[in-house]
């Protein structure tokens, strides 16, 4: 009995497991095909099959569009080459051999080629939600491998939807979102904090770099304070480090800390690098 065509409606086809189980299922219902297998090429030319000829899906590669998927996939169609008895004259020991060889291997082109055109047309016209919008490639193989069987490898392009749904699950921390107040301007931003670093407690000072990816260097530093936690699926920042010396009890003595106080000179005297971003401020 044959298996049936697995339904278009309600099925995710962009991930991987589905797009292989519609090529088995189709593999499985065409009467050409004895056995319908997937896997690696490699693997396939080691075995023996106790029926021929056999159908294989390979998904070579992936790759995500803006609401696509798109599968590179290769179909393999395979048949045992068949030496064929050849008749001889009795008398002339003159041999009748056939214009295509004494083995079967035309006869293999043939129709396993008819049955690759038989799965991509099906692929092509006959179900939703799969395009094929390049030429099919296929390629004869003989001698490719190490089990005595001949075909073709049809390689193509499968492009499938993806919805990209973002509200399947939340990936952020909910115990890392919270809204900061900058301790100079009063700005405020959304933002998640590094989870691998010190925990995060309401009111606490910390300080970071003003934006992820600078370096920890003067200019580069601000002070925040935590205000409230926050879920929320727009951020200002994601994964803000906090730097040492971890939570600081107030902007005052985080604004210390990120802008190094010269205690014997006046405002007036400070040089070097850094002078510019340097704060009188005392504790």
């Amino acid at each position: 009995m044959a298996t049936p065509i697995i339904s278009n409606t309600g099925t995710n086809y962009t991930l991987y497991y589905n797009v292989i189980n519609y090529f088995r299922t189709i593999m499985s219902n065409h009467p050409g095909i004895s056995v319908a297998t997937m896997g690696d090429l490699w693997d396939f030319g080691e075995r023996q099959f106790p029926q021929y000829p056999i159908c294989n899906i390979q998904i070579l590669e992936s790759d995500f569009g803006t609401s696509v998927t798109n599968f590179r996939c290769q179909l393999m169609i395979a048949d045992k080459v068949k030496n064929k008895n050849n008749e001889s004259d009795p008398t002339t020991n003159e041999q009748t051999i056939p214009y295509y060889q004494v083995d079967d291997k035309v006869d293999i082109y043939a129709n396993t080629l008819a049955i690759l055109n038989d799965l991509t047309s099906y692929t092509q016209r006959g179900v939703q939600n799969f395009e094929i919008n390049e030429d099919i490639i296929c390629t004869p193989f003989a001698d490719r491998l190490d089990n005595g069987v001949a075909g073709w490898t049809a390689e193509f392009t499968l492009t499938t939807h993806n919805d990209k749904n973002r509200c399947l699950f939340f990936l952020i921390p909910v115990d890392q979102g919270f809204i900061i107040e900058d301790c100079l301007t009063g700005d405020r931003y959304k933002a998640i904090l590094d989870p691998g670093q010190y925990s995060s407690t309401i009111g606490g000072v910390f300080s970071t770099v003003k934006s992820p990816g600078l370096s920890n260097t003067y200019g580069n530093l601000v002070c925040y304070t935590i205000v409230e936690p926050l879920s929320a699926d727009d951020w200002d920042f994601v994964n803000l480090p906090i730097l040492q010396p971890g939570i600081i009890q107030t902007c005052q003595l985080c604004n210390l800390w990120i802008n190094p106080k010269v205690w014997s000179t006046t405002p007036a005297a400070w040089s070097g690098a850094d002078a510019e971003f340097r704060t009188w401020s005392t504790v």
